[in-house]
């Protein structure tokens, strides 16, 4: 339990991370874009590897979530189902930081973990 915690906390901060080094402003255009990957390919490239470590972190915990939600639809309780509010605070308070970039990292993170969930070993229906 302690160690999703961890995750979570590391989700934050790669999370965090993410918004703060990724180049964006209020009107996003192409060349724009293009031009601050080429004067920052460092913030831009670290950006990149904060993104991809966040979701592989964030998709295990998700997957918990998953697993623990199942186990309710089931008639038992699980307690991993308490990571499940301090998930959401976290992406509350990561849209505070940056709304759309937020939006980018969860829902990348949540359709990654829907197409990686493996729902015959988990017990889930069909299996």
């Amino acid at each position: 339990m302690i160690n999703h915690f961890m995750k979570l906390i590391i989700t934050f901060l790669l999370g965090y991370l993410f918004i703060t080094w990724f180049p964006a402003s209020e009107r996003f255009t192409n060349p724009e874009f293009v031009v601050e990957m080429v004067l920052n390919p460092v913030q831009f490239f670290a950006a990149s590897i904060a993104f991809m470590i966040g979701i592989l972190v964030q998709v295990n915990v998700l997957k918990a979530v998953f697993y623990s939600i199942l186990q309710l639809w089931n008639g038992k309780l699980h307690k991993e189902l308490i990571l499940f509010p301090f998930h959401l605070a976290v992406i509350y308070v990561l849209s505070g930081y940056g709304i759309w970039q937020t939006m980018i990292f969860s829902c990348s993170a949540i359709f990654y973990g829907i197409i990686s969930i493996d729902f015959r070993r988990q017990g889930g229906h069909n299996a």
